[in-house]
């Protein structure tokens, strides 16, 4: 396994973390799961697990965590609940002096419910922070709200905009990357391979925009030559014209960056139907071969080849570890969602063991952007000074577990991957942002 180093030197650290606490006294649709909540009180306004009988004297630290339980995007936050509640019942509540109390809120996969939802958090809750959520439309409506009420958001929305040219100093994405940022190594690791004309195809919205965008700039900057590029709504139920017109595109290599939901086992089985995958090599995103798709896919998905800041076969000890605590709580593998949670749930314990009083707002996010975790569920990790997670993404293929199973092993790494890529960032900002006519940097 070849591992790639693209990161700019940081100095970010769990010390800085403690200096900012003293100052302060501190994409994707699913379809069915493979692991399903086991908890079927788990519902809007209830506590979360972790309750430690020995923690009454610690201090309270509400978290709200802000998931999709209901909605066509349920299935992801099934995976993200019980992401951040493993976290907790593996570690116990209780943190440094604080006891972590999580309420959770279902925001049905829709932004004016997810903007309700918010509010009762932050009015009836009084919560010190917000955990989610993941769709990016409601992501960008709840940092809007929590920034005018001072209230921290650990974002789980892929939405490139959030640490970008929207970005609220309210806001730190933990446990995602944004949409571009997921696949620029995919159109450098498509030129390395040698191919030299590809084809994407995406969904007609910001996330598919922001992944063909990434795999854009990188394939066409490293020399390679984009030869077609279609788009597809994202109701789009029969994928088989989409596959055949990519055959005839005469393209080296595909680049398929789906939702992951219907519209992903959809182009899988579109693919196999018409001898896609044998005749041209198809690279997917981090949504196309999640586990919330493989799950319904079958041995159809085996050999597949996708590009994803995740992969539960991984060798990395941390994501060892979390994948099989994953196993042994809910029986089956976890996608990136739940790591994603998780990994959130350490980084905010990281800081929270060391203050010594409760913090919140500003100064909550700025010290988890100094944490660094070295070997978290999701490898190594850091932050940028936009708020944005810095960590690996994987080519990955999917394969057979002995227990019968699919997952993601990795085949590349590419370390400390920057949401700017090998761009300035002040450059980068300065251009649109990727649309269906903006396809590149």
């Amino acid at each position: 396994m070849r591992v790639i180093n693209r990161s700019r030197p940081r100095a970010a650290t769990a010390a800085a973390a403690l200096a900012v606490l003293a100052v302060v006294a501190a994409g994707c649709a699913p379809s069915e799961s493979l692991a399903q909540n086991d908890d079927p009180d788990a519902s809007a306004g209830s506590e979360g697990p972790g309750e430690d009988p020995a923690a009454s004297d610690a201090e309270p630290f509400t978290v709200g965590l802000l998931v999709s339980s209901t909605g066509f995007a349920a299935n992801m936050g099934s995976y993200m609940q019980q992401g951040w509640d493993l976290y907790w019942e593996e570690n116990g509540s209780t943190v440094g002096g604080f006891e972590v109390r999580t309420i959770v809120e279902d925001d049905a996969s829709n932004p004016e419910t997810a903007l309700t939802k918010a509010q009762r958090l932050v009015t009836e809750e009084d919560v010190d922070v917000v955990v989610g959520p993941i769709l990016a439309n409601n992501g960008l409506a709840v940092a809007d709200y929590l920034d005018q009420q001072g209230v921290a958001n650990i974002a789980q929305t892929a939405a490139d905009d959030l640490t970008q040219r929207e970005r609220n100093p309210h806001v730190l994405r933990v446990g995602a990357l944004a949409g571009s940022q997921a696949t620029f190594p995919g159109g450098q690791w498509a030129h390395d391979e040698g191919h030299r004309t590809a084809a994407t195809i995406c969904p007609d919205y910001a996330f598919g925009w922001e992944n063909c965008g990434g795999f854009v700039s990188a394939f066409t900057d490293a020399g390679g030559e984009v030869v077609d590029q279609l788009w597809y709504p994202a109701t789009a139920t029969d994928m088989s014209t989409y596959v055949t017109e990519l055959i005839g595109s005469g393209a080296d290599v595909v680049f398929a960056g789906t939702s992951g939901g219907n519209d992903g086992a959809n182009f899988i089985r579109a693919g196999n139907d018409f001898d896609l995958f044998n005749q041209i090599p198809v690279l997917l995103n981090c949504c196309g071969a999640d586990q919330t798709v493989l799950s319904d896919m079958g041995e159809s998905a085996v050999g597949l080849h996708s590009v994803s800041y995740f992969a539960a076969g991984s060798d990395s000890p941390g994501t060892a570890a979390f994948t099989e605590a994953y196993l042994q709580q809910y029986s089956g593998i976890p996608s990136v969602y739940a790591a994603a949670s998780y990994t959130a749930a350490e980084v905010l314990a990281e800081v929270l063991a060391e203050a010594s009083a409760a913090p919140t707002g500003e100064d909550l996010v700025t010290a988890m952007r100094e944490v660094t975790l070295e070997d978290s569920a999701m490898g190594s990790i850091s932050f940028d000074e936009y708020n944005n997670m810095v960590g690996p993404v994987f080519i990955r293929e999917v394969e057979l577990r002995e227990d019968g199973a699919l997952w993601n092993t990795v085949n590349e790494t590419f370390e400390g991957v920057s949401q700017f890529w090998t761009y300035d960032p002040e450059e980068y900002l300065d251009n649109p942002p990727f649309s269906q006519s903006v396809t590149g940097q």
